[in-house]
């Protein structure tokens, strides 16, 4: 637990008075690792603190909105409570010594820092901390000055003082943006986010604050740990002074061991040989003379290698295990050290955090002539089982529930008439173009002659992006791909553009198929759905199915019946003949009189969706005619008067 020293000073310190202090600018800047405004502008104003860095402090809170951040997760109160008091309600958000909303980070400028720092102040600080031995506690040493000639008594004022972690340097972005570089990150306040309340300072007078405060258990790198501390009124928010304490060596026998994946996956989709392989690097000082290195497949067991010998500073090796045989689906191989040279401390846990390789491999042989996915047997949050899906992000492609969402009433499958449906999470996915796959095992369709896909779907823009849902189909274990089904944007929406989560309700989905039989005849038939991220809105899959239609013989009903209406009947000038297809399929439209003459034909094999489809005839003379529509799911012939 936080431990406040049994002591208060107030030293009386005799000292040449001077009119006011150089004042340091507090900036408070409030940020997201998934928040592309912040990934875009955050660099510049970076530069813009380091540029000015004897005038400034910076201060960055990640909160918890657009997207994910793990900085946020690790403290969330705290976070919470300083972005509630300056009523921070979107990101980025600069605030300048308290008093200065500055707007955006890429808002704020040169002037904006000179102004403040040109602010007199009576208040003059030092701050000073180390690091014990053992390397779990952080000592903290504040004294805080009056060296104007008034006694500095303003009321409601404390003193804040915040562990920061100067840099956090992740090896891939944690967020949904391609940031990963984060400056000046809070990381803990002291003793609370209400401060340590500060009595009147007499000219010429100071009070000594001491901290002793465990280092928190989230911090990533103990060598990047400073302090930052800052005068501020609670009533009116202004802040008098800021100081920091920079990065301080890190104390007793230390290394800084370096992991890099690099393990050598399958060759393609079904090839079934890894070797886990790392590669490792002293990015410390001290020389590493032995170690122990790990790896876990899929999170089982750990496979434990020690290694011997001598790895100078900056150089690397690469360390090899046995080749390991896969089977189908995801393999997620993870790698770690431990026990560097012994007892040594890995003062850089940040080079070890995410080290992995992953490989995808779909099972050898087919799983039958047909494929039917409604979801409902798939786990919450989780992926089909007939399936190998590829993502960098679990909510890119995942199963979902209305009980995964807040204040969602309907079913959230196809049509509102099942539970479950796959979700594609568009609204915080902000790295326009990237992709993510949902590939399910061989079919057999050696047999067929008429094999369809069909699938339900529910998707919604946020304004005008063109997120995109395309099929594909493959004949080679996914080396090679044939596209049979692409839209995006206004094309791919069931309903109108929402600026809020989009949630299909019974009305706004969609059935759709198409037509397989290129692919007749062939026993290993992969199909693959793919989503297109544009940071558009939220994509919903449903009822995903691969049939084959047995073809039905001349004039009869089969799976048309009661699907085709043809009026008004008698007709006049125009006739109107409505089709309604379960699926994609070939439609041929022919009028033929009495004796049985062809009179006109009105759709020729062309290819029409799943749906409703209407098509007009203008007889040119009256009497009887024979209307036949014929498709693959059969055919139907309807009697038809025409009148003059």
């Amino acid at each position: 637990m936080k431990q406040l020293l049994p002591f208060l000073l107030l030293v009386l310190t005799p000292f040449l008075l001077e009119a006011q202090a150089v004042r340091k600018v507090l900036v408070e800047s409030f940020t997201n690792a998934s928040c592309p405004p912040c990934a875009a502008q955050n660099p510049a104003f970076n530069n813009l603190i380091q540029n000015n860095a004897d005038r400034t402090v910076l201060l960055k809170y990640q909160v918890n909105f657009p997207g994910f951040d793990p900085m946020y997760a690790q403290n969330p109160g705290q976070v919470d409570t300083r972005r509630n008091m300056y009523s921070v309600t979107s990101v980025p958000n600069v605030r300048l010594d308290g008093i200065q909303n500055a707007g955006t980070s890429g808002q704020v400028t040169h002037a904006m820092i000179n102004n403040r720092a040109n602010q007199s102040t009576p208040i003059e600080m030092e701050l000073t901390h180390y690091i014990t031995e053992a390397r779990d506690t952080v000592y903290i040493q504040c004294t805080v000055r009056n060296i104007g000639e008034e006694t500095f008594n303003p009321g409601n004022v404390v003193l804040h003082t915040v562990i920061v972690e100067k840099r956090i340097l992740y090896p891939l972005p944690p967020g949904s943006t391609n940031e990963r570089d984060f400056k000046s990150v809070m990381r803990r306040m002291l003793p609370s986010t209400s401060g340590t309340p500060i009595d009147s300072i007499l000219p010429g007078e100071s009070i000594m604050f001491s901290f002793a405060e465990p280092i928190p258990s989230y911090f990533y790198s103990v060598g990047q740990l400073g302090v930052v501390a800052f005068v501020q009124r609670t009533t009116n928010r202004q802040v008098y002074q800021a100081e920091e304490s920079l990065p301080q060596p890190v104390p007793g026998n230390v290394v800084d061991a370096g992991l890099y994946s690099a393990g050598i996956g399958p060759d393609g989709l079904c090839n079934y040989e890894a070797t886990p392989q790392v590669e490792i690097v002293n990015e410390g000082h001290q020389m590493i003379t032995s170690m122990d290195v790990s790896y876990t497949l899929n999170g089982g067991e750990p496979v434990v290698e020690p290694w011997e010998g001598e790895l100078a500073a900056g150089e690397s090796l690469t360390f090899s295990f046995p080749t390991v045989e896969l089977v189908s689906g995801e393999a997620r191989f993870e790698y770690a050290v431990a026990n560097v040279n012994e007892d040594a401390f890995d003062y850089n846990g940040l080079n070890q955090l995410i080290v992995r390789d992953i490989y995808y491999t779909l099972r050898e042989n087919s799983e039958g002539e047909e494929l039917v996915e409604d979801m409902e047997d798939a786990p919450v949050q989780g992926i089909p089982e007939n399936t190998v899906v590829i993502k960098s992000r679990n909510d890119h492609f995942m199963v979902v529930n209305r009980n995964v969402f807040s204040n969602v009433a309907q079913q959230l499958g196809g049509f509102a008439a099942s539970t479950k449906s796959m979700f594609t999470n568009f609204y915080d996915w902000s790295a326009t173009g990237s992709e993510a796959h949902m590939i399910f095992e061989k079919i057999d369709l050696s047999n067929g002659e008429n094999a369809y896909l069909k699938f339900d779907y529910a998707y919604a823009q946020y304004s005008n992006e063109n997120d995109r849902l395309r099929i594909s189909v493959s004949t080679d274990c996914g080396e090679t791909w044939t596209i049979v089904w692409n839209k995006a944007g206004a094309q791919l929406a069931t309903r109108s553009a929402v600026t809020a989560r989009f949630y299909p309700t019974a009305t706004q989905w969609r059935k759709d198929s198409v037509a397989l039989t290129a692919f007749n005849g062939l026993d290993e038939v992969n199909v693959r759905f793919t989503v297109v991220t544009a940071y558009g809105n939220n994509l919903f899959l449903d009822n995903i199915e691969v049939y084959q239609v047995e073809p039905t013989s001349v004039d009869e009903p089969g799976r048309l019946s009661g699907k085709v209406r043809v009026f008004p009947n008698p007709a006049s000038d125009m006739t109107r003949i409505d089709v309604e297809l379960e699926a994609a399929s070939p439609v041929n439209i022919s009028v033929f009189d009495l004796s049985g003459k062809l009179v006109e034909t009105i759709a020729n094999g062309n290819q029409f969706g799943a749906g409703s489809h209407q098509f007009d005839w203008a007889p040119k003379a009256q009497g009887v005619f024979l209307v036949r529509v014929a498709t693959a799911f059969g055919a139907v012939t309807e009697r038809v008067t025409v009148v003059r």
